[in-house]
């Protein structure tokens, strides 16, 4: 087993705290995504489990083996962990295959697992390319293959198809994640794309200001936040004005049930409620059950191929925004009533 066990880890830049007291499992052969806005402390927090920063306090272990505590850091080669960093910096006087076996001790077996990897990866007729006759794409995936080749324990990708264009990105992202489960390899992926964590990710740890905002599956982060800063952070949101009665918050889209979100609400008091657009659909008679319900008019629609954010008009002069898939959209100046398919989420209101 390699469990990746980070314990009320905290790491320092000179003055500045970095990562406060984050603690968090990454169980074998899970793909674990570290999410959040720059400067938040996902790079802070690899580096230390790479071995390159050390703790101000808590602990860092794979396995049986503690790799990092305060006055103790195993070296970075002794760790039994992988790195692929966002560009892939490869030996550029090495071959493709030479730099996937760069790290693996020469002798019988080398060249086995080079034409391995090399084939996993897609790149087993380019062996023998130099770097700079690869696409972006191919010199990801010779770096994901060289950080693979010594069967690290644990694998740590910081950003790794941030420099690659968005098509690329997308492709190469879902190969790497299918790779990863298909070896067993404990992954942990920095990133700060929302749809590259929500996607790929077994679950996803959410950093913010160096603090572990929540650590959750992809469904439970984007539908249950565990604050309203992770709310609208991860997705899209509408946020309205309301009161608190009775379970539900009484707002511009009627009666609305709704599950409060860290404090017990009394009836009367007043609440944020916060939907994800897509919970907001036109009511119809298979929604005569809905519980909300408003008059709106559609003022824009934002087409996106799949599907479209449309911006209506309340008849109360609010506007609110809806997500719906772009199979018979209504059009601008279409009347619509509105109802809310599944519970919001409720916040203390801003003092």
């Amino acid at each position: 087993m390699s469990d990746l066990v980070v314990s009320g880890a905290s790491v320092t830049h000179g003055s500045t705290l970095a990562v406060d007291d984050v603690s968090m499992t990454i169980r074998s052969g899970e793909l674990v995504a570290l999410l959040g806005p720059s400067g938040c402390g996902k790079t802070s927090l690899l580096l230390s489990i790479a071995g390159l920063l050390p703790l101000q306090s808590g602990s860092i272990s794979v396995g049986a083996r503690e790799i990092s505590r305060p006055g103790r850091v195993v070296p970075p080669e002794k760790r039994g962990i992988g790195w692929v960093p966002q560009e892939a910096s490869l030996f550029p006087h090495l071959s493709v295959g030479e730099n996937i076996g760069f790290a693996v001790p020469r002798g019988r077996g080398r060249a086995d697992r080079i034409s391995e990897l090399a084939s996993l990866v897609g790149l087993g007729a380019l062996t023998n390319r130099a770097p700079n006759q690869l696409s972006g794409g191919q010199a990801q995936r010779v770096a994901l293959a060289r950080a693979l080749a010594p069967r690290p324990e644990v694998l740590l990708l910081d950003e790794p198809f941030a420099a690659l264009d968005t098509q690329l990105r997308t492709g190469l992202r879902r190969e790497v994640a299918e790779l990863l489960r298909a070896q067993g390899t404990t992954s942990l992926l920095v990133t700060h794309d929302q749809e590259e964590a929500l996607t790929l990710a077994d679950r996803v740890a959410v950093l913010r200001d160096g603090h572990l905002e929540q650590f959750g599956t992809p469904e439970e982060i984007y539908q249950h936040p565990a604050s309203d800063w992770v709310a609208q952070f991860v997705g899209d949101v509408v946020e309205l004005e309301g009161r608190w009665r009775g379970g539900r918050v009484t707002c511009a889209l009627g009666a609305v049930e709704a599950a409060a979100v860290g404090f017990t609400p009394a009836d009367g008091d007043a609440v944020r409620l916060m939907l994800r657009p897509e919970w907001i659909v036109p009511r119809h008679d298979l929604l005569a059950h809905a519980a909300a319900g408003a008059d709106a008019r559609v003022a824009s629609i934002s087409y996106a191929g799949h599907d479209a954010m449309l911006s209506c008009d309340l008849t109360t002069g609010l506007t609110v925004r809806m997500r719906m898939a772009a199979v018979d959209l209504p059009g601008v100046g279409d009347d619509l009533r509105l109802a809310v398919q599944r519970p919001g989420l409720a916040f203390p209101a801003v003092a």
